[in-house]
């Protein structure tokens, strides 16, 4: 018994359904999946529906911070309570200041001469707020690069000649909100962080969870988050990153999972246990 606990769909920057990532999840033969969309849980009750008895689905969200020194940090909730009031007030207020930094960004890859309006980028979004993922989707389309992963190095990763600034949020704060709202904070992916020394502080603010096994981490980089994780009395997580076919470095669903023991460590943290 397996599970794969990091996947997006189309309610945020995926390009399967809730409901599409639920039924391949159910054909490879998980037991237990993650959706883990950026600022928004509304995939979530279809998830569930879709899944039935077949398929555990644990509600998820993945917030995008910022470090003190600046340095982009993914911190994972899992068995959040989705309706709790205050997570929704402020992924209502992450959604709104999306769209004034996408046209930030919009602005900007104007001004370095690359024809790209609003409209080409909600072509593939099938609502009004998209993602620079969504960007970089346009960006390939019109040849001006040949990779998602080359529109990021080159014009949308921070430092980068298009890239916006997000609302201040600091881990430890993302960290706080999901536990109040009855979940399991996860470090996501910690191999693309440039420093971790920042872990101590995130483990004082209440991180449960390191995501070791992760579609962007190499062998040697797993074996090294294992003992790292328990060196900080973390528990071990993973999953597959999937965003789906044509999606962010085109990584499947359950081709990076964990043993179901470690989900039910994780639950036990969490306070529908």
């Amino acid at each position: 018994m397996i599970a794969d606990l990091h996947l997006h769909t189309t309610e945020s920057d995926g390009t399967w359904s809730p409901v599409e990532v639920v039924r391949k999840a159910i054909e490879i033969g998980l037991s237990a999946i993650a959706i883990t969309d950026h600022d928004t849980t509304s995939g979530i009750e279809a998830a569930i529906e879709t899944a039935g008895g077949d398929l555990e689905v644990i509600p998820g969200i993945e917030f995008s911070t910022a470090s003190s020194n600046g340095e982009e940090v993914h911190i994972l909730g899992l068995w959040i309570d989705a309706e709790f009031a205050e997570l929704q007030d402020r992924l209502l207020f992450f959604r709104e200041s999306r769209v004034k930094r996408n046209r930030k960004i919009l602005e900007r890859l104007n001004d370095q001469g690359i024809d790209i309006s609003q409209e080409d980028v909600l072509r593939y979004v099938h609502e009004d707020i998209y993602s620079r993922s969504h960007i970089a989707s346009v960006l390939v389309e019109k040849d001006i690069v040949k990779t998602k992963g080359e529109a990021f190095e080159k014009f949308l990763a921070q430092g980068a000649p298009a890239y916006a600034e997000r609302p201040k949020f600091l881990p430890q704060e993302a960290i706080e909100l999901i536990k109040r709202a009855g979940g399991v904070p996860v470090l996501a992916h910690p191999g693309l962080l440039k420093d971790l020394n920042i872990v101590p502080s995130l483990v004082q603010a209440g991180l449960v969870g390191l995501e070791v096994i992760h579609s962007a981490h190499t062998k040697k980089q797993t074996k090294f988050f294992l003992e790292f994780a328990k060196n900080h009395n973390l528990l071990p997580s993973g999953g597959s990153d999937c965003h789906g076919p044509k999606g962010k470095d085109e990584v499947y669903i359950g081709h990076f999972t964990i043993p179901i023991t470690w989900k039910e460590d994780l639950f036990k943290k969490s306070k529908n246990h």
